[in-house]
């Protein structure tokens, strides 16, 4: 297979493409607000298994989510009025809610746990991709495990050639940092990691 880039943002024709790709358990690799994100369709099982082996990562870690709008998260999983107001408040942006999932998400992609994270980003080629898709995309850091994320083509085109049928390269992320990361317990919201979202904020 030899990956196709994509140079900014994708053309009608190039979009079509994309989400043909994503209905046949395909990957793609697109930018986003934080960093790059390797990703494929959510309700995928073999996309996913795909997604872990690029990786090289431990099936015991969960992948999170991301789409475009609160519709669709509430499709996968269940929001409380709390969370629901976080959501409102900082998506699009650099914000990462852990939500308790619904059964129809596959265990594989939330390492069998009760819970999957969503986000909404903030960038424009992203939020034109997951607008064109009915599901939301499982989305992981685009690195090998335990490396840096990339946070432009050049970090990790090498290492995925070959590997993802499409790249789109949108120049370098924004904000270089991963989302923030929270869950919402008894109505008090417990940071499990800050990222580039600040706590005061």
């Amino acid at each position: 297979m030899k990956t196709k880039i994509i140079k900014g943002k994708p053309t009608e024709e190039e979009l079509e493409e994309i989400v043909t790709l994503l209905d046949q358990d395909g990957l793609i690799v697109f930018p986003t607000d934080t960093v790059y994100g390797l990703a494929c369709n959510c309700y995928s099982k073999k996309g996913i298994e795909k997604i872990f082996q690029v990786k090289k990562r431990d099936h015991k870690k969960p992948i999170n989510v991301l789409t475009d709008s609160l519709e669709k998260i509430k499709e996968i999983a269940y929001v409380s009025a709390k969370e629901e107001e976080l959501i409102e408040k900082y998506m699009p942006g650099a914000l990462t809610v852990i939500l308790d999932k619904k059964e129809n998400i596959p265990g594989i992609l939330t390492a069998e746990l009760n819970t999957v994270g969503v986000r909404i980003p903030k960038d424009d080629i992203a939020l034109e991709i997951l607008r064109r898709v009915p599901y939301p995309l499982a989305t992981t850091s685009v690195n090998e495990s335990g490396e840096s994320a990339g946070i432009q083509l050049s970090d990790f085109q090498k290492l995925l050639e070959g590997k993802v049928e499409i790249m789109i390269d949108g120049g370098p992320s924004k904000l270089q940092v991963a989302s923030t990361i929270i869950r919402v317990e008894n109505n008090q919201i417990k940071v499990l990691r800050e990222g580039s979202l600040k706590i005061e904020e």
